[in-house]
This record gives C-alpha cells, sequence and structure tokens, in this order.
C-alpha cells in the first residue's frame, strides 16, 4: 500500500505557488508595480520583492507592459484580468485593437496584500479568444513584527548600583546595548528610550542595522538622565525594513541616583524605649500607642522630600516624608506583633527613602536587640484596647436603684461590681478595678487575685470610692488584668457607663462687680465704660470649672420689682451668650450687658444666672440678686 503524504492547507498552497513559478511561459513580460506602490530593494539576507508595510493591504497600482498584439489592425477584441496566487482578481480592462500607446495601468483590489508569505501576481491575457501565459511577479508579504523579547544590558557597575551620580561623574554616559537576536537583519532599526515608561520617556536614539554582527549600543548621557531620581526603565522598539514596527520591550527597571547620598546615619532611635535597661523592650502598651522608630539628629546631604522608611522584624512599614528632625515613623501593632506574641528578639532598621532609591542600599542601620513581649491575660492576640472579649461590669448599689444607676439612695453603703470571666482565665492573674479612671485599691475592695477556676468576677468596694468619683450620667467603670508572673501588660475591660448623681452639681457663681462700696448697690456709678456698648454692667464668672470650656452659656438678668426676686419686672430681661475657652475656664472671665435694662429696672431690683452641664446634667448657677438704683438723686435715669 502507497504511503500518502497528508498536506496542510498552507503546505498544499505553497505547493501550488511553486508549480506556478516553475510552469513553463511564454516569452511575455511579468506585470510591475507602479512607482506609487513599489517594492523594495533586494538585501542579501532577505527574501526578494519584498512589499513594505505602507503598501500592504491596500489597492496596488500595477502596470502591464504593452505586447505586440495591441497594434493589430483589423482589430480585435480582447481583455486583460489581474490574478493573485492564480485566481482572477479586480475588474476586466477590455479592448480592441489598436490600443492607445503606453503601457497599461490596472489596479489590484484592496484586502489581498496582508497575507504574510510569497505570492504570484499575474494576469490573464484574452486576445481575439486565444490567451497566452504570462510569467509571474513574485511578491513576498512579511508581517511578522521584530522579536523584542530581551532586556538591554547595561555595564556591570550600573548593573549592581544603578546610575549613580559618581559613575556619570567618571564616564559622562551609561553604554546601553540591545541584546543579540536571531531575525536580525540589514536596515532594521531600533528606537531606545529612558525614563518613566509612559507616556512621556526620553529618546535616546535610533540606530539603522548596516552588518547583523555588529553589536548595536546607545549611549545614555548625563543630560537625558536628568535630575529626577528614582527607578526608571529603558526599553526599545524594532522596526524592520519592510516597516513592521513591535511593541515596546521588557522594562529594564535601573535606579538614578543623581544626588550626593545621605551619610553619618545614626542608629534608629525610639523613644518609647529610652529609659529602658538592655535588652530594650517594646510591650503591649507601646505597641498599642504605634511605638516610633527613628532619628534624632539631621544626617548629611540631607534634602527636601526624603522619606524616612523603617523595617520591624523584616517588614517594611510605609514611608513617610521628613519634614524635621527629630523624625518618626509611628510603627503599628502588627508589625510589632507579625504572627507572634513573643517574648522575642527582633531586629529594626531604617533607609533613608529619595524617589524610589533607598539608602543605604544594603547594611542598613540597626538595632538587633529589641524585645518585644505582647502576652498578656486572656486569649486576645490582637491590638483592640480595650479588649472586646473582657466584657463590661454591671454595678449594684443597696438602695434599690436600677443596676448601674447610684444616687443618695446608695449612699455610705458598698457597693457591689460583677462580670463574667474572660476567656483565657489563668492562675495569679489579678483583677484590678478601675472607677472614673481611678484604680481602686485592694483595702477598698477593687483587687481580686484569681486562681482560674473563676467564672465570675465580683468586687465589693466602698461608698468613698463612689463619693470620691462624683457625679455622672456616663462615669465609665473597667478593670485591667495583669499577671505579674508573666510581664507587665495590662488588659482592659470594655467600659460600663454607670448614671451617678449623688450630691446637687454647681457651677461658678456669676456676680456683678462695681458694686457701691457704701451701700453695696447696683447703681450708677458701676456702669463702666465700652468701646462697642458705650456703657455697660460687667459680670465676672470665677475660674475652677473644666467642664464650661466649650459650652456656649446663656447668661440672663432680670429685673424685679421686689426684695425676694419672686415678681419680674415685664421687658426688663436681657440675655447675653458667650463660650469660654481653655484660659476662661481657669482664670475665670467676664461677661458684659447692655445699660439699657438696667436703667429701665430703675430703683428695684435684678439678678444674674446662667445654666451650663455640669457631669452630663443641666445644673444652673446661684443667682446674684442685687439692689438696683439707677435713678440720680432728683429721680431722673443716670446720665449716659
Amino acid at each position: 500500500m502507497n504511503n500518502v503524504i497528508k498536506l496542510t492547507p498552507v503546505q498544499s498552497r505553497e505547493r501550488y505557488l511553486s508549480i506556478l513559478r516553475n510552469s513553463p511561459k511564454a516569452e511575455f513580460e511579468a506585470p510591475v508595480l507602479d512607482d506609487d506602490n513599489p517594492l523594495l530593494p533586494d538585501e542579501v539576507d532577505d527574501d526578494p520583492n519584498q512589499l513594505h508595510k505602507q503598501y500592504q493591504g491596500f489597492a496596488l497600482k500595477v502596470t502591464v507592459l504593452r505586447f505586440d498584439g495591441a497594434d493589430d489592425d483589423p482589430p480585435v477584441d480582447g481583455y486583460i484580468n489581474l490574478t493573485w496566487d492564480g485566481t482572477r482578481q479586480g475588474p476586466r480592462y477590455t479592448y480592441t485593437t489598436p490600443i492607445a500607446a503606453g503601457d497599461i495601468p490596472m489596479v489590484l483590489p484592496a484586502g489581498l496584500t496582508n497575507v504574510s508569505g510569497p505570492h504570484m501576481l499575474s494576469y490573464v491575457l484574452n486576445h481575439g479568444g486565444n490567451t497566452k501565459d504570462i510569467p509571474d511577479l513574485l511578491i513576498n508579504i512579511d508581517t511578522t513584527l521584530p522579536d523584542v523579547s530581551g532586556l538591554v544590558t547595561l555595564p556591570p557597575e550600573v548593573e549592581a548600583n544603578g546610575i549613580t551620580k559618581p559613575y556619570l561623574d567618571a564616564n559622562g554616559f551609561v553604554l546601553i546595548t540591545m541584546p543579540k537576536v536571531a531575525d536580525i537583519k540589514i536596515a532594521d532599526k531600533y528606537e531606545c528610550y529612558f525614563g518613566s515608561t509612559f507616556p512621556t520617556p526620553v529618546f535616546v536614539g535610533e540606530f539603522i542595522v548596516v552588518d547583523p554582527l555588529d553589536a548595536v549600543t546607545f549611549k545614555l548621557t548625563t543630560a537625558m538622565v536628568g535630575t529626577e531620581e528614582g527607578e526608571k526603565a529603558i526599553f526599545y522598539y524594532r522596526t524592520d525594513r519592510k516597516g513592521n514596527r513591535s511593541l515596546n520591550s521588557p522594562f529594564k527597571r535601573v535606579n538614578v541616583t543623581v544626588t550626593d547620598p545621605p551619610k553619618d546615619l545614626e542608629d534608629p532611635s525610639i523613644p518609647l524605649l529610652d529609659n529602658d535597661t538592655a535588652p530594650k523592650k517594646i510591650d503591649l502598651a507601646d505597641a498599642r500607642m504605634r511605638a516610633g522608630v527613628g532619628i534624632i539628629d539631621k544626617y548629611e546631604n540631607f534634602l527636601d522630600g526624603d522619606e524616612l522608611e523603617v523595617t520591624v522584624d523584616g517588614v517594611v512599614v510605609p514611608a513617610q516624608k521628613i519634614a524635621g528632625f527629630p523624625t518618626y515613623v509611628p510603627v503599628p501593632y502588627s508589625y510589632w506583633h507579625n504572627g507572634d506574641l513573643g517574648d522575642k528578639t527582633i531586629k529594626v532598621s531604617y533607609q533613608i527613602k529619595r524617589g524610589e532609591i533607598r539608602h543605604p542600599a544594603s547594611n542598613p542601620p540597626e538595632n538587633a536587640t529589641v524585645r518585644v513581649d505582647l502576652r498578656r491575660a486572656g486569649d486576645g492576640e490582637g491590638p483592640e484596647d480595650p479588649n472586646p472579649n473582657f466584657r463590661p461590669v454591671d454595678v449594684q448599689g443597696a438602695g434599690g436603684n436600677p443596676i448601674n444607676v447610684l444616687t443618695v439612695l446608695d449612699k455610705d453603703e458598698d457597693v457591689d461590681v460583677k462580670v463574667a470571666a474572660y476567656p483565657g482565665i489563668k492562675d495569679k492573674d489579678i483583677a484590678t478595678l478601675i472607677w472614673n479612671g481611678v484604680e481602686v485599691k485592694d483595702a477598698e475592695g477593687g483587687v481580686l487575685l484569681l486562681d482560674g477556676t473563676e467564672t465570675e468576677l465580683n468586687w465589693t468596694i466602698e461608698w468613698s470610692v463612689v463619693d470620691a468619683g462624683g457625679n455622672g450620667t456616663e462615669v465609665p467603670v473597667t478593670y485591667k488584668v495583669t499577671n505579674p508572673d508573666v510581664n507587665d501588660n495590662e488588659e482592659r475591660s470594655m467600659p460600663r457607663d454607670v448614671d451617678v448623681f449623688i450630691r446637687p452639681g454647681s457651677v461658678p457663681q456669676a456676680t456683678f462687680q462695681h458694686l457701691d462700696p457704701d451701700f453695696d448697690y447696683l447703681n450708677c456709678p458701676s456702669l463702666q465704660s465700652h468701646p462697642v456698648l458705650i456703657k455697660c454692667i460687667e459680670v465676672f464668672v470665677p475660674g475652677g470649672e473644666p467642664q464650661l470650656e466649650g459650652q456656649t452659656l446663656t447668661f440672663t438678668y432680670q429685673g424685679y420689682s421686689d426684695s425676694a426676686g419672686n415678681t419680674v419686672i415685664p421687658n426688663n430681661k436681657e440675655e447675653v451668650k458667650y463660650q469660654p475657652d481653655s484660659s476662661d475656664v481657669q482664670n475665670g472671665f467676664t461677661i458684659r450687658f447692655p445699660y439699657e435694662q438696667f436703667l429701665n429696672t430703675g430703683n428695684a431690683w435684678g439678678a444674674v444666672s446662667y445654666n451650663a452641664v455640669i457631669d452630663g446634667r443641666p445644673t444652673p448657677s446661684v443667682r446674684h440678686l442685687v439692689r438696683v438704683v439707677m435713678r440720680n438723686g432728683d429721680t431722673t435715669p443716670c446720665s449716659i
């Protein structure tokens, strides 16, 4: 049985074209391409008759050379039809001899010349029913993009250290060498670029291949590198002589440092450890407050824009711009934890980040003896403070009030505090109650020594603890747990807000100023000059109540017709608003009332008062009631 070799469609097509090329032809000229869309000149290292990219796929102008029968007389009818790979294409050219002088222009339709490979252009000549064999014109179509898969190479020193100021000072340029490729040909064009990739890289230059064996190189000069530091890219394009332009090559990443590097970098500073003895230790409280790592003194060659980049236990913390010295990067809890509560010793280091360059590139200053111990009571590992697994306590007084409410009914009796035991309770844990921010002493009932079997924690505290904590609609009560046998770390519970109202609230009294020294009256001499109010009455509020800060207080003056201040004088009321600041609540402040209302009071009584919120509750001031005599001796109003 004969072995039949099956050809692929592409192989069959190549075989057919070979037959066409090698079949005998009559002595007629092959068609030629017009000068408007010529074939490229041949090169020794490439297939002949190449069609440039700019003409591929478009309609081509074709010239059929004048043939002998074109002048026949008597006339003969005929036609010419172009063929592409043996298939007739486009409209016929019909004629009747004699044909006008000159060659015959024709057009090969668009859409045929964009398929890679060798192709045959010819035509059918039918002269009065007689056909002629016409030679083919071989046309090669190349649509393959040049290979740009390789990275450029740089001098060994640049490969190792990047582009540096010392290197540029010594050499003046960086030599860029293109990679060797198998498909390189004469007249290939290389274009080299440098910069931040896209969209506006620096054009380094172009290189036209004359000898494919020669190295393709470019000089990246100091001027091209510029003054911007950081990671840059070098890449290139290749365009073959047919006009096929590659995509961009892979980016060769290279660090650029064109300034003098930082010098005399000191060891990292960790302020929270300044008072620690060796080995220095980051504890739970330090880690939760984002212990900072940084530099105390300004280093040599500092530049505006430098950033401090800290590495903790092998993990890089996001860099932070250096605004001045000392400078610190807060380190979040997760970096100190890094999957291990400790007790452990870790390395802490830093680098100066300038653009995308780190200084020093290796062997950064480090403190290799930082001890981290985040172990704590209970099962927690996270940074949460308070720990959500430590539930809020419940507070119960002896006076019959609802839970978490204390009033004068509970006065002078012990108070019970209880909560379910936290997860992970163990022997020798110590639970200390904290009332309104103050730890309750053992003698006051605030300390429990645990053995790890407890299902509930119970404190019984003295009334003096509540009394010292004072009033408040949201007095925080919490507790902490420690275990001195393990370390000094503290774990705190979620707070419980307790409503405490055990004595009347008070605020500093507002009092009239400049009362008559003989009669203690508010009279005409009490009026004070003022640039806006002209004349006014001054009221002073002494300092001493920090809760007044930031509150918008309304001070009210009211006239009364009786000495007890019970019967108001109609339309004899004035209000002035004021918001004390931190200095006011410490040193006291003055309120000024316009004089008109006091003149309206005439010969009667007047009082000033205000309201504030103290310990979460509205609290009125003590009213200051005085005799008002805003009449002269002849009963006329005070002269202004």
